[in-house]
């Protein structure tokens, strides 16, 4: 007669627990050199995995599928020997800078909900003010309301290492930007 005993977790297994959700395309780089490159993951349906599954333990080991998801030889692998595949859309978001172009773009866009009715001209600098913004207006809001909506492109409020522009994201000529602006200032001009 078999009987099993279910205690809490161990922190080891929950820190061994899998990460990537199923359908995320990995590079495999595990000991079985004729499996390296480029593969899906799913968790491992092997006989142990699923065994450890059914008393609760959270799956630790993948199962690798072909680039079109059909299954491969390969189950059971170790969460170290694959490594997640970045898109491009990821590495921009990630480390992405803004040009003072694309920063107008996204400007424009948050003045025309804070003050709607009010035209503005968002134009960027020529020469060596290249890294500036000029916003200009004639009546609406005054200076201080505007500075309100332009401040975060420059720099978030607290302690001086934590003074960093705001992360944006914008979509222009239809392409998505994530970053944050290199801008060196904004000037405002109410006629």
């Amino acid at each position: 007669m078999y009987t099993t005993a279910t205690g809490p977790m161990d922190a080891s297994a929950a820190y061994l627990a899998l990460r990537l959700p199923a359908g995320t395309k990995v590079t495999y780089q595990g000991t079985l050199e004729e499996g390296h490159g480029q593969w899906l993951v799913s968790p491992c349906n092997c006989r142990h995995c699923t065994a450890s599954a059914f008393f609760g333990h959270p799956a630790r080991r993948y199962e690798l599928l072909t680039l079109d998801g059909r299954p491969s030889p390969y189950i059971h692998v170790r969460h170290t020997s694959v490594t997640p595949v970045v898109s491009e859309r990821e590495r921009e978001y990630a480390t992405g800078t803004l040009l003072p172009k694309v920063a107008a773009v996204h400007l424009r866009k948050q003045l025309r909900r804070a003050f709607p009715g009010v035209k503005f001209s968002v134009r960027t600098g020529r020469g060596k003010a290249m890294w500036e913004l000029s916003v200009s207006w004639t009546g609406g809001p005054g200076r201080t309301a505007v500075s309100t909506v332009t401040a975060p492109l420059l720099a978030t409020y607290g302690p001086s290492e934590e003074r960093r522009p705001a992360r944006i994201s914008v979509t222009h000529a239809g392409r998505d930007y994530h970053g944050t602006p290199l801008l060196a200032a904004i000037a405002l001009n109410r006629a």
